[in-house]
């Protein structure tokens, strides 16, 4: 990035990087924010640079939800967590390089990596071959070895988590406090059974979940599927709540050799028998040397480095485009050889920018703390709902089907002290609370496809500020909403169902969130 004029900037940026919403911060900390990355279940990631320099590249900034951090042991947790994460090795891991926990909405920069996650890698590609699963197997141990030697847990290790660039994994995020109980319920096949039980993140539930991803790669399963939702990926709730051991799953035998005895104790029931990080490392270098035979010449570096240099080909990182940034008395106007793609399925949870950060977590974007409300009415009190519409709710912790649905609803309306005038600000679970049952038969299923047209306004996208009279604008597709459906929050909307046809569920034909519009 330089400056190209007195004004303007320049800098490289996917060529899909999605445009802000209305909303959306202008700048963060000393970060000019020019696009959206993607989101996820704890913050909203930014595309952004900083002004004053002329030699930093794009960074990510991600910002977290206000109402995971509002107390203040939680806020000094986090302070502490973002300063011992910002000293881990960045070679495997990407740390942040700058952070505030104390702003409205914390936040953390780190710097931007290009590439595509694996779990739409396997998705697109199949199963990694032995040579490149093996330097998968031993870059995410390296990865977690940056953390583990400083008696950091990772926590939140999924495959929505690991990007493959052209010279090899990284693994961003981690899990960070006030995000537990959300983590443990979004990531549930790749998470140890004593996670899935309530217990905190460890470097036992870390070697875990590192087991459960080489599964992954190597069979484009986990290694146990259950009935419950995943992060987006294969899906299942792993062996802690199916009751078979990840350890005994006829899926290993799929590993490559050379690899299996490990991943097995890896995905040990009992987090003690696990063997350390530092064994998962030495475990995948003596499979590479196991399947390289002795007449490879040497190539200098660690081992990790010797084994992408040999075994990591064929993934070329997603191509950057230029784009000039011009600032006018804080305002941007954007120009050069790329626009901003418009359209809210490039937003949901669709792969950004090649994928990099698509799965970083959040709901709902930045918003600053709201006025006090002024008199607007109800959502569902004084626009009761058209003919062949419902006033729903929809909770991902109560879907029970997998993939293909059918979505359950339940019929609602606004509970006896909920306030005339919502809060224009608040928690989706708050949000929920507001909403009560209604009749015996208020719970229901739907199908929801590519035709469903969704309008989200809070939740169901990142980001607020796609609101017109209580009721959501933002356009996603429906599979972005079953996709939020496998790992957010309540919603509460409007449904509109098709005529029925035959015995199954009713299509949805249109569901449109309804939230509080915020003060002017």
């Amino acid at each position: 990035m330089s400056p190209s004029a007195e004004r303007e900037i320049s800098v490289l940026v996917p060529p899909d990087l999605a445009p802000l919403a209305p909303g959306d911060p202008s700048s963060v900390g000393p970060y000019l924010v020019i696009g959206r990355i993607g989101a996820g279940a704890t913050g909203t990631v930014f595309a952004a640079v900083d002004p004053r320099t002329t030699g930093e590249p794009l960074t990510a900034v991600k910002v977290l939800h206000p109402w995971a951090v509002e107390d203040e042991p939680t806020r000094a947790r986090l302070r502490e967590r973002l300063a011992a994460l910002a000293g881990a090795d960045g070679r495997c891991y990407v740390p942040p390089a700058v952070f505030d926990a104390e702003a409205a909405q914390p936040w953390l920069a780190m710097a931007y990596v290009s590439g595509v996650r694996l779990d739409t890698f396997i998705a697109e590609h199949g199963p990694l071959g032995q040579g490149r699963l093996i330097a998968l197997a031993a870059t995410l141990a390296e990865g977690l070895s940056a953390l583990h030697r400083r008696d950091l847990a990772y926590g939140d290790l999924k495959p929505a988590n690991v990007v493959l660039c052209a010279t090899g994994p990284r693994v961003l995020d981690c899990a960070l406090p006030g995000h537990g109980e959300l983590l443990r319920r979004t990531a549930g096949p790749w998470t140890a059974p004593e996670r899935l039980a309530g217990g905190p993140p460890s470097t036992a539930a870390d070697v875990y979940s590192w087991g459960a991803l080489v599964v992954f790669a190597a069979t484009g399963h986990p290694p146990v599927d259950g009935g419950g939702a995943g992060d987006g990926g294969a899906g299942g709730t792993g062996g802690a709540e199916t009751g078979t051991p990840a350890a005994d799953s006829p899926r290993l035998a799929e590993v490559p050799e050379e690899l299996r005895p490990i991943v097995r104790r890896a995905l040990a029931a009992d987090p003690a028998a696990r063997p350390s990080v530092r064994e998962l490392l030495g475990s995948a270098i003596a499979a590479w040397e196991a399947i390289s035979g002795a007449g490879a010449p040497p190539v200098q570096g660690t081992a990790v480095t010797q084994v992408l240099s040999r075994e990591w080909r064929g993934i070329p990182d997603p191509g950057l485009l230029p784009r000039v940034i011009h600032l006018d008395d804080g305002r941007r106007r954007r120009r050069g050889r790329t626009g901003l793609v418009a359209g809210g399925a490039a937003v949901g949870l669709a792969l950004i920018a090649g994928g990099a950060y698509a799965a970083y977590a959040a709901l709902g974007g930045p918003a600053a703390p709201a006025p006090e409300p002024g008199p607007t009415a109800s959502p569902s009190a004084d626009a009761p709902a058209e003919p062949g519409e419902l006033i729903v709710r929809f909770d991902p912790a109560e879907q029970t089907g997998g993939a293909e649905g059918p979505w359950v609803y339940t019929r609602v309306e606004p509970a006896p002290d909920a306030p005339a005038t919502p809060a224009a600000t608040i928690a989706p679970e708050d949000w929920s609370a507001q909403w009560v049952p209604v009749g015996e038969d208020a719970v229901g299923e739907t199908v929801i496809t590519a035709e469903t047209e969704v309008l989200c306004a809070q939740f169901c996208v990142p980001g607020p500020g796609h609101i017109e009279d209580d009721r959501g604008t933002y356009p996603v597709t429906g599979p972005d909403f079953v996709s939020y459906l496998q790992w957010g929050r309540p919603v509460i909307a409007e449904l509109e169902l098709a005529e029925p046809e035959g015995d199954g569920p009713p299509e949805a034909v249109r569901i449109t969130e309804v939230y509080p519009t915020p003060p002017a």
